[in-house]
């Protein structure tokens, strides 16, 4: 995974999942984190670093069967949808029982949002003025365009 930018790589995620390693840029804070607390992938941190890691994994089969037991065990424990749920029933469970210090205001429905606050685009066109237009030659030295009704000069 070669990002400098991942907040969590569902990449790095899904090579764990099915039990795979994984090679992470160390230069991105997040995916060097998670190699370490998996013990699940390596990382460099530039090129001649990512010839070693890459000939490593080619070549050291073991390891490769260690990393990718670690990563199945880490997705298991912190990312299985078991886990998930059961951090956010969690989560409900508590924001439920525990009272708000604060009230927040009530936030106004779709349609109070709609109210009509502007005439309709109909009534607006129909009250402006109408008859030919007059180019900036036709109007002669010294003369500016027309003023409608109720324009701000």
């Amino acid at each position: 995974m070669p990002s400098y930018y991942e907040s969590l790589s569902m990449v790095a995620l899904e090579a764990w999942a099915i039990g795979r390693p994984v090679i992470a840029n160390a230069h991105c804070d997040v995916l060097l984190g998670q190699c370490l607390r998996s013990n699940a992938g390596l990382y460099y941190a530039d090129a001649d670093e990512f010839g070693a890691v890459l000939e490593r994994v080619l070549t050291d089969d073991s390891l490769v069967d260690r990393l990718g037991r670690n990563g199945r065990k880490f997705y298991d424990e912190h990312y299985s949808w078991p886990v998930i749920e059961r951090k956010y029933l969690d989560m409900f469970a508590f924001l439920s029982s525990n009272a708000s210090t604060y009230r927040m205001e009530r936030v106004p429905g779709w349609f109070a949002r709609k109210l009509r606050s502007l005439r309709p685009a109909a009534q607006v066109l129909d009250e402006l003025p109408t008859g030919p237009a007059l180019d900036v030659d036709d109007r002669g030295p010294g003369r500016s365009a027309p003023q409608r009704q109720g324009a701000i000069a």
